[in-house]
């Protein structure tokens, strides 16, 4: 191989022999070199400075087809290393400095990288990311402004946002880059989205297609273990669906959890609940998860993503059924059901801060197996069974109340006795609550599934084309989706 054919590259006390097609196809540098007409273009040795031997090398393995691991001495090395002196190979660690040893060799690789404009390593290391990499790449991207490496990292981290909360480096990360991982996680399409069981073994997760589009079925296979499992608890946290507990067709209580990542499609279990339950609450509040109560029982326990664990907290001042919860300004209220004395007319508030329950306030109507969601400081319960306590009449329709927990005052919002109490779901998305439920006429039976918007800023009501046509069992949420999705 002629000089024209191989480059003599100079660092320190070490001189690499390596391809000059190699270098020209891949780097930005040597092909404006080599376009310049300088000496260097005719065969004169290349000197460089400020890199390290490990960056270079680096890039000098990927360059020439090795990978960025291999040892200095694999035969599958497409370069030579050899001293300016003589032909003695030296160490990766030898030449390096105080200064930059402290870098580490992944970020010396991007130094090397980036003034060297090896655009296909750094599209490398995109794709290769990992937990165990994602945060040094991002810091030496910054410092090198390689913003689509950086870009990535931030995406990166966001995707796997809970497995990074358990990781030491993350934990100790600046207070600034958690919110930015977390506002990066939050971006996206919101979507409202429904679990719908279809048949005793198949489950589906669809999102809804705006202005009447239909439901579209969204990637990803649900775990085995969450078949023929009703009566569960479901939430969103941090953009996370959470599936927890719940009972089988046999009637055994689980305390299996699951969780789905919009991000990657994947859904993951999780640590199970200390305690089996059925017919319970699992809320978000304050960036952990809390499972309220469930059938005949009053303790709760609450999982930090942090700590992937769950843990015992104050439970219930009664053991209630037939009760709903919600969240509002960072506290969890309960409303309605019985307690094992008769009908519960307390509203209960529970402060994660100080682990304490109180009662909050009290009814002057009793609600049983209603929905709950909040905006702000306002509470809507959806649907339910109302009795009136001073007329004791009792209505199943689809009414729609509001509390303040502010001023504690209710607001009757809606109501259309046509429509059932007793099978509803709901979630906010967007400006409004919403709400599937069946039609009570006389000529279906409650066999037909309505689907409905409550504008939660006019307090319109209006029916939403194209519910859900079959499937049963079914939690609706609103999630952010990528934007290719």
């Amino acid at each position: 191989m002629s000089s024209l054919d191989t480059v003599q590259i100079l660092l320190g006390s070490r001189c690499y022999s390596v391809p000059r097609e190699q270098l020209v196809a891949q780097s930005g540098f040597f092909q404006a070199l080599f376009r310049s007409g300088m000496r260097e273009s005719h065969g004169e040795p290349v000197t460089l400075h400020g890199l390290t031997p490990e960056g270079l090398e680096g890039v000098l393995r990927h360059i020439t087809g090795g990978s960025l691991l291999e040892s200095q001495g694999d035969s599958e090395c497409g370069f030579q290393v050899v001293s300016v002196e003589g032909t003695e190979c030296f160490p990766l660690e030898d030449e390096s400095t105080d200064t930059l040893e402290s870098l580490g060799p992944l970020q010396a690789v991007v130094e090397a990288a980036s003034y060297l404009q090896v655009q296909g390593l750094l599209s490398v290391l995109q794709s290769t990311m990992s937990l165990d990499t994602c945060l040094d790449l991002l810091d030496v991207a910054q410092l090198h402004g390689q913003w689509d490496l950086a870009s990535a990292a931030l995406q990166f981290m966001a995707t796997h946002y809970h497995p990074m909360l358990r990781r030491k480096d993350f934990q100790q990360s600046p207070e600034s880059l958690k919110s930015r991982v977390l506002e990066e996680r939050l971006r996206g399409t919101p979507a409202l989205m429904v679990l719908s069981q279809q048949g005793s073994d198949n489950w589906v997760l669809l999102r809804y297609l705006e202005g009447g589009g239909g439901w579209q079925v969204v990637s990803g296979e649900l775990p085995q273990s969450m078949l023929r499992v009703q009566f569960y608890g479901a939430t969103t946290l941090h953009n996370y669906l959470f599936v927890a507990g719940g009972r089988r067709d046999n009637g055994q209580e689980i305390s299996a959890v699951h969780s789905y990542n919009p991000s990657n499609g994947c859904w993951t279990q999780e640590p199970s609940m200390n305690q089996k339950r059925c017919n319970f609450r699992l809320l978000a509040v304050g960036g952990a998860l809390y499972a309220v109560g469930g059938q005949t029982l009053q303790n709760m326990e609450c999982y930090i993503p942090a700590q992937d664990a769950w843990t015992p907290v104050s439970p219930l001042p009664e053991t209630l059924t037939e009760f709903s919860a919600c969240e509002s300004h960072g506290k969890i209220y309960v409303v309605g059901g019985y307690t094992p004395w008769g009908r519960n007319l307390n509203i209960l508030r529970y402060c994660p801060s100080t682990d304490e329950w109180c009662v909050f306030d009290v009814c002057q109507l009793h609600v049983r197996k209603q929905q709950m969601v909040s905006l702000e400081e306002t509470i809507y319960l959806v649907g339910g069974c109302v009795r009136n306590i001073k007329s004791g009449q009792s209505e199943d329709s689809l009414g729609i109340h509001s509390y303040n927990t502010k001023t504690k005052i209710w607001n009757c919002l809606k109501v259309s006795t046509s429509k059932s109490g007793l099978s509803v779901n709901c979630a906010l998305h967007n400006d409004g609550i919403y709400i599937l439920s069946r039609d009570m006429s006389p000529t279906t039976g409650a066999r037909h599934r309505i689907f409905l918007k409550y504008f939660v800023f006019t307090g319109g009501l209006e029916y939403v084309r194209g519910p859900p046509s079959e499937g049963n069992n079914m939690q609706l949420c609103s999630l952010y989706l990528p934007q290719a999705l």
